[in-house]
């Protein structure tokens, strides 16, 4: 009883991980982006294209969440 409970806490602390994952992810990318547009002086093209990239490490990370519980399902 105690290790399914405990299995079930790393399961939700891993899920609501998700949403902090995709949104730190997009906020670093576009802060980064923001301060290389100040930086060099080139509009939102930089921030624009930071902020993509912030959004696929957002998505790729989603993705191997998606594999590793995949493993785990065919594994049971």
């Amino acid at each position: 009883m105690e290790e399914n409970r405990r299995k079930l806490y790393k399961q939700v602390m891993r899920y609501s991980a998700i949403g902090l994952e995709m949104g730190f992810s997009v906020a670093i990318g576009a802060a980064i982006g923001y301060y290389l547009d100040r930086f060099f002086d080139t509009g939102p093209w930089l921030t624009l294209i930071f902020l993509i990239l912030g959004a696929v490490a957002g998505f790729r990370s989603l993705f191997s969440l998606m594999k590793e519980i995949a493993k785990t399902q065919r594994k049971k």
